[in-house]
């Protein structure tokens, strides 16, 4: 039986403003098996123990690791995932100081696990922003290492973590403070700035880029990403802390039914206080009416 890792959220009561800010995520494990309309039953071989506290929401940042092989179908992975952290500040060099810590000990020992490809010791040496280009400076070594597989995921982490910000909209890269146009010893060509549609390979086929993972869901839930779906529909659950599913919404739409769309959704639910629950997403597949692709 092959098991996948869900978003885990902090769930936001009915009657609340604001939920418990998550400090680190939970592994929560949900089989494929099982039908949208059974409870899920989570489970984790290597549980991590969140730490909700009260922290300013100008301390948030959104970084983009790589969760190892989550048995997709069609994307196997490993694909990027959109993580809530707590930095200094939520300016954008925060935010990639934080991407170049890395997961912390407990995501990366969980299964599935996360990691990153930016090579350890890569430092921030500067970041700029002009006419929504950012230009990021890193020390020589995120250039080292790897295969063409390790050193496209850097960059689309870097490419993914800085476009979150709604004033890049792409990226150009310097190492040690000079230009790179051709990229690492895989000769990657790096001329001209970088955008999230270079990087398509790293996105999982039903990609939600809101809610991050351990962040706060907020009610009614805001659903935000992209997908490749058949015929532009995918399903959606929402469970609490105790695995049982709270709403289960008909099928959302993407904006095409070719190739990739995007999403935007609004997901009322009732819960009596804010605690933990898992956003689970999925396609029934056109062939048997199974769940396929679940994240």
């Amino acid at each position: 039986m092959r098991r996948v890792m869900v978003v885990v959220l902090a769930l936001v009561g009915a009657s609340c403003v604001t939920g418990p800010t998550v400090l680190s995520a939970t592994t929560t494990m949900v089989s494929r098996s099982v039908p949208p309309s059974a409870p899920p039953e989570p489970t984790s071989s290597t549980p991590l123990q969140p730490t909700p506290t009260s922290v300013p929401d100008d301390r948030h940042v959104t970084v983009y690791f790589l969760l190892d092989d989550v048995g997709e179908v069609n994307r196997p992975g490993p694909s990027l995932v959109p993580v809530d952290r707590i930095a200094s500040d939520d300016g954008l060099a925060s935010a990639l100081d934080v991407l170049l810590e890395g997961p912390m000990g407990e995501e990366r020992e969980a299964v599935p696990a996360m990691s990153s490809a930016v090579p350890t010791g890569t430092e921030l040496l500067g970041v700029s922003v002009v006419d929504g280009v950012a230009t990021v400076d890193l020390s020589a070594g995120f250039g080292l290492g790897g295969g063409s597989f390790s050193v496209m995921g850097r960059l689309a982490q870097v490419v993914f973590t800085a476009t979150r910000y709604g004033d890049v909209d792409s990226v150009t890269f310097r190492l040690d403070g000079e230009p790179v146009t051709t990229f690492s010893g895989e000769g990657l060509d790096l001329e001209g700035a970088q955008t999230r549609a270079d990087y398509l390979d790293f996105v999982p086929t039903i990609f939600v880029d809101h809610p991050t993972y351990g962040g706060v869901l907020g009610n009614p839930a805001h659903l935000e990403g992209m997908a490749a779906v058949f015929e532009a529909t995918f399903q959606a659950a929402i469970t609490d802390a105790d695995g049982l599913i709270i709403v289960e919404p008909p099928h959302l739409m993407t904006t095409s039914g070719v190739g990739w769309g995007t999403f935007d959704a609004a997901i009322p639910y009732d819960v009596d206080k804010a605690q933990w629950g898992s956003l689970i997403v999925w396609e029934d597949s056109a062939r048997d009416g199974s769940q396929i692709d679940v994240r």
